[in-house]
């Protein structure tokens, strides 16, 4: 199963969630897009399975699961201060309960970005906004044009487009033109 391009609206939306930090460290800009599960161990290659992720943390889980690197992490970090002893006040014990409140801590920020991303408010706002531009254009400086913006349009709940004006058809001897039809007017 290959990896495929995502759609520039669809990475825009997904690096835009989680205010625009990694979902991962919580601290860092999110600069790329992640599997949540992995593609080798056969996730699925949509945005229901993407989040935003900065570049460390991203080259850091690699194809690992979440809970395996969350872990991984968690030991690095509290190595030094846990007890040789396996039983001893920071043994065993004190590094599980380290990863149980880092990896709750990380699944509770994916929960939050899956329901970011499952509102279809803010689905149609990035689709109606961004859905012509090209998968090769530069996410990252659409990024940096649309960011305010988009956290303009969380706070005012992710308001639709006024819909388009009506237009008629009408031929010339030079070709077709258009003409607003009024709204009181019955087709």
């Amino acid at each position: 199963m290959g990896r495929k391009k995502q759609e520039l609206w669809v990475r825009l939306m997904v690096l835009l969630a989680n205010m625009g930090r990694c979902v991962y460290c919580d601290y860092a800009e999110s600069e790329v897009i992640d599997h949540v599960i992995p593609l080798a161990a056969n996730g699925a290659d949509s945005w229901r399975n993407l989040v935003p992720a900065c570049q460390a943390c991203n080259l850091g889980k690699s194809d690992k699961g979440l809970l395996a690197w969350v872990a991984q992490l968690t030991y690095l970090e509290n190595a030094r201060d846990s007890a040789a002893w396996p039983h001893g006040p920071k043994g065993l014990t004190w590094m599980r309960e380290k990863i149980d409140h880092a990896f709750d801590e990380v699944e509770a920020r994916l929960g939050g970005v899956k329901a970011e991303l499952d509102d279809e408010a803010r689905t149609d706002w990035f689709f109606d906004r961004f859905w012509h531009l090209s998968k090769n254009d530069s996410v990252l400086l659409w990024r940096a044009y649309v960011g305010a913006e988009a956290t303009e349009a969380r706070r005012s709940g992710y308001p639709k487009p006024p819909p388009p004006p009506r237009m008629r058809i009408t031929r010339t001897r030079l070709g077709q033109l258009f003409e607003p039809v009024a709204p009181d007017e019955v087709s």
